[in-house]
């Protein structure tokens, strides 16, 4: 007689996801309710956020955004299938691993290089660019028999870089030519990350309607991709152009060794933002392996979007913790952020924890996450002249890159690194992040108060 094992499926409150998407949506919408109005304004509520600016840059802007979020729809759908996707390809975890380090490892070098060409060419040449990679690997992936190619990854990898700054990079020289008020870029990061949030939700929707047997030998989601990729292209393509000094290579060496290398404020800038990518990369390599440890199952699928509901929230705050009325200023806002990842991940990383427990400390996480990268957009904003901002965003990505790289390399020996301990770094990179904008914070105390002497 056969003994039949029950398995408990452990099950997210239906609440959940309604709550936290709702918590958003009305941080966004009562914004104007409560933040600082303007004597135009003084008889009613601020302009919305979606409303705010000039009339050339207020189309310029929601066109961008609307394209933003096309591009986070296509970054979505081309992860959503995950570690799924490489198991269907027949691939084991040593396999698996050995892949993404030889994909870290040959995108390394052109990650470094992407910043610099970007100021080189320009932004939107380079916007095109990443439209004509996802396209490519679009095009590969909707047909079964090229979906496990190994070249996939590798232009995956450079269109990843290529999201990470080249959009920013864009609204920045944009926002400079057409000389707006500095709170409009402010608003638009934050903008940026609620919307980035929103899509990659729907992209999961998107990709779950359109999922189709694998044996049909074409893949709709890869297909659709690349249709939103050619309505990039085509968009930017007849966009209007800003003409884009390019200086010499040598005097952009002596600048970014003189405003990047050589200026301790840019630098604690570029290893927050290595840490929080970083840390990013360890959750989305280990947060299922951690939920399901020890045998227990859990509807992953489900709980994926409660964490980009959380971003969602963590960015919609954003604004309510700068400017005047603010009840810290932003560093200490975001000291509070970074530390509050870091811890989270510090308690998932050295303590077993039950899966309600864990999805709490990961929606913390992510709260914390949406918060921090568009503060930290506004600082390179304070503290980056404009023509070094996509070098130093691609030099700061590649140190996380180069570590993420070693990490995946050890995963391939017998001996790896425990996830614990991995997460474990990520934590102490968060908290050393943390520490570091406070003290940026101090100097810049310090910096006023100098001059007031004066």
């Amino acid at each position: 007689m056969g003994v039949v094992i029950e398995r408990e499926e452990w099950a997210l409150t239906p609440l959940a996801y309604p709550l936290l998407s709702v918590a958003g949506l009305a941080a966004v919408l009562l914004l104007p309710y409560f933040s600082a109005r303007p004597a135009a304004h003084a008889a009613g509520p601020s302009p919305s956020p979606f409303d705010s600016g000039a009339g050339p840059f207020l189309r310029f802007r929601r066109a961008f955004l609307l394209l933003f979020a096309l591009a986070s729809v296509v970054e979505g759908i081309q992860s959503v299938f995950g570690e799924d996707e490489f198991v269907r390809c027949g691939l084991g975890r040593d396999q698996m691993a050995a892949r993404l380090a030889a994909t870290a490892a040959a995108a390394l070098f052109p990650g470094a290089i992407s910043g610099v060409i970007s100021e080189k060419i320009g932004p939107r040449r380079v916007c095109i660019f990443y439209w004509v990679l996802q396209l490519a690997v679009g095009t590969l992936k909707s047909f079964s028999a090229l979906r496990c190619a190994w070249i996939n990854n590798f232009i995956l990898a450079l269109a990843s870089l290529a999201f990470s700054f080249c959009f920013e990079t864009w609204l920045v020289v944009e926002h400079e030519k057409q000389d707006q008020k500095q709170d409009l870029l402010f608003d638009t990061f934050w903008l940026m990350t609620f919307f980035e949030s929103v899509s990659l939700i729907g992209s999961q929707e998107i990709t779950n309607v359109m999922v189709s047997n694998d044996d049909s030998g074409f893949l709709l989601p890869y297909a659709f991709a690349a249709t939103l990729s050619v309505v990039g292209i085509l968009y930017i393509r007849n966009a209007s152009s800003t003409t884009q000094h390019a200086s010499a290579i040598g005097s952009y060496q002596k600048s970014f060794f003189a405003h990047v290398l050589r200026d301790k404020r840019v630098l604690i800038l570029v290893l927050a933002q290595a840490s929080i990518h970083f840390a990013v990369s360890a959750f989305w390599f280990l947060w299922a392996p951690t939920i399901v440890a020890d045998g227990r199952y859990a509807q992953l699928s489900v709980i994926y979007p409660c964490f980009l509901a959380s971003r969602m929230l963590g960015s919609a705050s954003f604004p309510w913790f700068y400017g005047a009325t603010a009840p810290f200023q932003n560093e200490d806002s975001l000291t509070i952020a970074f530390i509050g990842a870091g811890l989270a991940l510090s308690i998932v990383a050295y303590d077993y924890q039950e899966i309600g427990t864990l999805v709490i400390l990961f929606c913390i996480f992510h709260a914390s996450v949406g918060f921090i990268l568009p503060s930290l957009a506004r600082l390179r904003t304070m503290y980056l002249p404009n023509e070094l901002r996509g070098g130093m965003m691609s030099f700061s990505l590649s140190l996380a890159n180069a570590a993420i790289f070693v990490f995946l390399l050890q995963d391939t020996h017998p001996r790896s690194i425990a996830n614990s301990t991995i997460l474990g770094l990520a934590s102490c990179g968060l908290l050393g992040a943390g520490g570091c904008i406070h003290m940026l914070r101090r100097w810049r105390k310090h910096t006023r108060q100098n001059g007031r002497s004066l």
